[in-house]
């Protein structure tokens, strides 16, 4: 079987158009369809469904993509381990991380550590969402994610980065927009979004919301702060509790108020790898550097001691 095919296979799968592949792998349209062809003659069997320049894995396709993953993966961590062997840091990084946890510190840490290692490294950084990030673990499409870590950790290397303050963020024109501090008592009244159940937060905000004098009327349902605080940007009535993060800034409209009863460090952001993968001298070397990395607070607490403003 010829490796290159199983490279073009692996590429055309999950980009899921030919010519983008094609583009993306250095190669011609026609020699990629001619690879995909021969590969599908060898196990006589379609890959790929065709329709209306759309293309699909068929089931065998989607089972064979698992295999063809993992193989080309240990093989591209034998030849990691060789040049790691002989010095070298030289290979692929691939990395996932939360939308909202991005910032021009957590940037300026992956170019630092990109620097360090020097142009045989390549890192590639993928967003989404925790459910979507953890699944790339476990297929080892992703070596380490940045995320919270999961209620089920045993599985996990965990390795803690910084923690995120929790924040109500309201829109300016909101009753609470004229506060400094908001207490639990204050939310008696107010619609109230936050994150959806499968959120490693969810717990957490759950226990705390639960010590309200009063009942409050909670939505969970949401994946990020970037959504919630885009829904508070044009809704003067809901009340989002969130992550706060550098990122949640670039709405005008939103004020983000500390809230007194949340503990500073409310959510812990880990560097998670799977621990049932071999992973390559490189992923260590990154998760080392990255806890010794002194990460900045985005913090919605006022400096002084004392609470100042209306209560």
């Amino acid at each position: 079987m010829n490796f290159s095919h199983l490279t073009y296979f692996k590429k055309l799968a999950e980009v899921k158009h030919f010519t983008k592949a094609a583009s993306e792998l250095y190669v011609s349209q026609p020699t990629l369809s001619a690879a995909i062809s021969s590969l599908e003659k060898e196990l006589n069997t379609r890959l790929f469904y065709r329709a209306n320049n759309k293309i699909e894995l068929t089931p065998c396709g989607e089972e064979f993509y698992d295999y063809v993953s993992r193989g080309l993966r240990i093989i591209e961590q034998g030849v990691q381990a060789v040049e790691e062997y002989e010095g070298k840091i030289n290979g692929t990084l691939n990395l996932g991380t939360l939308y909202a946890i991005q910032s021009k510190d957590w940037s300026q840490a992956i170019q630092s550590f990109q620097d360090e290692c020097g142009a045989g490294l390549t890192i590639n950084i993928t967003q989404g969402f925790t459910p979507s990030l953890f699944e790339g673990l476990e297929s080892g499409r992703l070596d380490v994610i940045f995320a919270g870590k999961p209620r089920t950790s045993n599985k996990y290397n965990c390795t803690y980065c910084w923690a995120q303050e929790l924040a109500v963020a309201v829109n300016k024109r909101h009753p609470l927009a004229k506060k400094s501090v908001v207490t639990l008592d204050d939310l008696a009244g107010f619609h109230i979004i936050s994150y959806h159940e499968d959120s490693p937060v969810y717990d957490e905000m759950e226990a705390l919301l639960q010590q309200a004098e009063y009942e409050l009327d909670v939505e969970y349902a949401y994946n990020d702060e970037i959504t919630l605080s885009s829904l508070v940007n044009s809704d003067t009535n809901d009340v989002a509790l969130l992550c706060y993060s550098f990122l949640v800034k670039a709405f005008d409209d939103v004020v983000y108020l500390p809230l007194q009863d949340a503990p500073r460090e409310f959510h812990k952001v880990y560097l998670i790898s799977n621990k049932a993968i071999t992973q390559p001298r490189v992923v260590s070397d990154f998760v080392t550097y990255m806890k010794n990395y002194h990460f900045p607070t985005a913090t919605v607490r006022p400096l002084q001691k004392e609470w100042g403003g209306e209560r």
